[in-house]
């Protein structure tokens, strides 16, 4: 849409050039009080200045996470096409590893060619420190050519003394906004309207250069009148009664209503204004109120002037109730359809339609942020009594949300009263889909809870709820056809033999029941559980064939999770027998699932794989930025975050970080978990015992992985380990204080023998035909920072003298660490000067 002409903006050729000088800063700062034009100045500047513009309007109701993540997604991709998809799969970046893959998106953009602007509007009104904090971390990381603007009526309540220190911060106080003398008479002037200089001293003297006063004192005038000082102490008075008094000469009652109508909502989309305007010739009535409604193009949105819309929110009681329920329901459903499930769940409240409420929450995975699943919940709680009634599915969605917050105990409680209740009713097609949605949640819950309860009958929970589904067929949960895969398809966790047997008989008689209800689910996870087996036990070839069934299978029904999953396992056997061509093959096929936009969690999966595939190539320093940092933690195993923690893990154990890798499994070995976590974790432990020369624990902690491995046959979480397994394997032999049969130590050494041989010579062959040289190469700055260490100087020494900043220096001495594969200071600097570097 076109900017339409704004006659009432003067053009202030000193604030542009103070902007221009801003812009060469990484963060800008803009504070005054209300009525400054502060978002008028900024907005006028960037629509002429050579920059790619993503404008943030903060609200209240940003101060929930998942809420401002939304607003932040929707208008990042309209200034820069494609992002929202990735921001979405990021989510909310509140932990460490979320904000590693944002910043590495973050460096994407920076990369593009030209100057790329934020701006974040009203940001006094934040206050979750939380989402502060992001703020905090995301202006310490912008690339070189970004800034950050932040428009406030209040100083911006955010640590920035490191950036001051550093002259990184360009600051617009509010007497630079003020209007000058010689600009309200060209304002005026504009307006063609008398000002002589008497005047104008006068309205300068009164108003002190307020902007709002100025425009509304120019705006009361006619051109036959002159100024009276007394006009500007009624408005100080009461500025409503202003307004008030200029909307009953100029805007006509139909555009009235309207505006009321406007004022219920926060997203003024074009789409939406046309809705509620209706009347072409009203659109451009109210465009002529330029003063107080403009159009944004940078938000691709209308923005009113907060004292109109507080003018406007104080007249709301004249729009009864019925229309005030329209114009909500219209709101939630634009949220809705772009993705802003938070606004659209307000929205839907405010119009009372539960039905949308339970449609958006039915669509929701089982691992949606913690504050927009209590914030449903809440919504649920507080629903009136009929909703229940009304709504088939609505108590099923409500016991969704428990398992969303992981309140399983409670959720499976909830369950069977549920269930105990509705099958006491008369049979009803509304009684049928409220047990149909009953038991696929309950199903879901069972499933994922057999991890720790070692009953696996979740199959005949699926049962009934498609014996229900078929009685009255309709979709149980919206978008909900995929099931996410967790770090390993078996949830099993216990050692027990027949264990693993008896989930894949559960799967296998579940798979018919969720496929024919829910579009496909769980297409081919039985052969990905059967071949997750086999790669664990060391059967490569049948584990193959399963896992080639899996995913013919799943391509059919469009399972991508279950695709990828099984390719992971198929690029990991390929290095096994030492095949890095055949691995890079699988690896590509994955990357192919990026093209699939249904795929919700491709990115992030692809991450993994990547992963993966580059330690086994012995490349840590390719592994993703976000899969080497801190471990995160997780509600349950089924979650996708502990599939990321198994890069992490090899990640650390690779580049030498034992200590934080140790930390990390002290902290989580203990705790409830699938099988092949606490064999791997055991394992793990023992090689990190054993190189820090505490060979009775690592011989304990071999055993203990032993004894939960060897009942199933599980051999592949000791010999992927190679020669290191093989050094322990030896050492547990010989030291006759080790628990472990013979016979199995001296396979499992003989395994892990002939791995490593395999994989030294694959990344001899990898590295010959890729022209790899084996010398360690280090960037300039990573030579001068090193060489700073090494004469003893602190990384805040460091950042002073070679003027970068301290997350600079952090984020060097990081990829120090890691291309020489040290995991201190000392051993940094030994390397180095064994390899010449220094």
């Amino acid at each position: 849409m076109e900017y339409y002409q704004n006659t009432s903006h003067l053009e202030r050729p000193r604030l542009n050039k103070l902007l221009e000088e801003a812009m060469e800063y990484p963060l800008v700062t803009i504070y005054a009080g209300t009525g400054y034009g502060k978002t008028r100045m900024v907005y006028s500047f960037l629509r002429k200045y050579p920059a790619n513009t993503t404008w943030v309007q903060i609200s209240e109701r940003d101060n929930m996470a998942t809420r401002f993540w939304e607003n932040f997604k929707h208008v990042a991709s309209i200034s820069v096409p494609k992002i929202g998809e990735r921001l979405s799969e990021i989510g909310f970046p509140a932990t460490q590893e979320a904000f590693d893959k944002f910043e590495k998106l973050a460096n994407e953009v920076g990369a593009l060619p030209e100057k790329h602007v934020i701006v974040c509007d009203d940001f006094h009104l934040l206050n979750n420190p939380v989402v502060m904090e992001f703020f905090v971390k995301l202006i310490n990381i912008l690339p070189q050519n970004m800034t950050m603007i932040l428009i406030s009526r209040t100083t911006p309540e955010v640590n920035l003394i490191e950036m001051l220190v550093q002259e990184q911060v360009f600051t617009i106080h509010e007497n630079a906004l003020r209007f000058s003398e010689e600009e309200i008479a060209r304002y005026f002037n504009q307006l063609q309207l008398p000002a002589t200089r008497p005047s104008i001293k006068n309205i300068y003297d009164d108003t002190q250069g307020w902007a709002f006063a100025v425009n509304l004192i120019a705006r009361s005038l006619r051109k036959d009148m002159t100024y009276e000082r007394c006009a500007l102490n009624a408005m100080k008075d009461n500025i409503f009664k202003l307004i008030d008094a200029e909307l009953y000469r100029t805007v006509s009652e139909p555009l009235f209503q309207a505006l009321l109508r406007i004022s219920l909502i926060d997203h003024l989309t074009a789409s939406i204004i046309r809705k509620l305007v209706k009347d072409e010739t009203l659109l451009k009535e109210m465009e002529q109120l330029n003063a107080y409604i403009r159009y944004d193009s940078f938000l691709g949105a209308y923005v009113i002037h907060h004292l109109f819309l507080d003018y406007l929110r104080h007249k709301t009681y004249l729009i009864s109730d019925s229309e005030k329920r329209r114009v909500y329901k219209m709101a939630g459903d634009w949220c809705e359809a772009n993705g802003q499930y938070a606004d659209a769940i307000t929205y839907y409240e405010k119009s009372e339609d539960y039905d949308a409420i339970t449609k958006i929450v039915a669509s929701f995975s089982v691992q949606i942020p913690q504050d927009m699943a209590r914030y449903a919940l809440d919504i649920f709680n507080g629903a009136p009594e009929e909703v229940a009634s009304l709504n088939p599915i609505f108590q099923a969605m409500k016991l969704k949300l428990k398992v969303n917050l992981g309140e399983f105990a409670e959720a499976a409680t909830l369950a069977e009263r549920y269930a105990k209740e509705y099958e006491a009713q008369p049979e009803t097609p509304e009684r049928n889909r409220s047990l149909a949605a009953v038991y696929a949640t309950w199903a879901l819950l069972r499933m994922n809870t057999c991890t720790y309860t070692d009953v696996y009958d979740f199959d005949l929970y699926f049962q009934k709820m498609r014996e229900y589904y078929d009685k009255n067929p309709f979709k149980i949960l919206g978008a909900y056809e995929s099931l996410s895969v967790s770090a390993w398809a078996s949830l099993v966790g216990t050692h027990r033999a027949e264990a693993h047997e008896e989930y894949i008989d559960a799967i296998s008689r579940t798979i018919p029941h969720v496929s024919h209800v829910l579009n496909g689910m769980l297409t081919g996870f039985d052969d990905l559980v059967r071949g997750e087996v086999c790669y664990f036990c060391g059967e490569h070839d049948e584990a193959e064939e399963y896992l080639q069934q899996a995913i013919s299978k799943a391509q059919v029904r469009d399972q991508y999770d279950a695709q990828s999953r099984a390719l992971v396992y198929l690029m990991q056997i390929a290095f096994h027998g030492g095949y890095f061509m055949s691995a890079g093959v699988q690896l590509r096929e994955i990357e192919k699932l990026l093209e699939k936009k249904d795929y919700k969690l491709r990115y992030k999966t692809y991450d993994i794989a990547r992963g993966f595939y580059h330690l086994a190539l012995d490349e840590p320093e390719l592994v993703p930025d976000w899969l080497k940092g801190d471990f995160t933690s997780y509600a349950h195993p089924s979650f996708l975050d502990n599939y990321a923690n198994l890069v992490k893990a090899q990640y650390h154990y690779q580049t030498r970080r034992h200590n934080a890798l140790l930390a990390f499994i002290e902290n989580v070995i203990g705790e409830r978990s699938v099988l092949y976590s606490k064999i791997g974790l055991h394992a793990m432990l023992a090689l990190l015992q054993y190189s820090f020369k505490q060979y009775e624990d690592a011989y304990t902690s071999l055993t203990e992985a032993y004894r939960l491995a060897e009942p199933s046959g599980i051999i592949t979480p000791f010999t992927q380990y190679g020669k290191d397994m093989r050094t322990l394997s030896a050492a547990a032999l010989k030291s006759g204080s080790c628990g472990i049969p013979d016979p199995w130590l001296e396979n499992i050494n003989r395994k892990s023998s002939a791995y490593a041989k395999r994989k030294a010579r694959m990344i001899a062959d990898y590295k010959a035909a890729n022209k790899i040289e084996e010398r360690i190469a280090l960037t300039k700055r990573e030579t001068e920072v090193l060489v700073d260490l090494s004469h003893g100087l602190s990384r805040t020494e460091i950042a002073a003298s070679q003027n970068i900043s301290a997350n600079t220096v952090k984020m060097t001495v990081g990829a120090l660490y890691e291309k020489l594969r040290a995991s201190n200071l000392t051993d940094a600097v030994r390397i180095a000067v064994e390899q010449k570097i220094i």
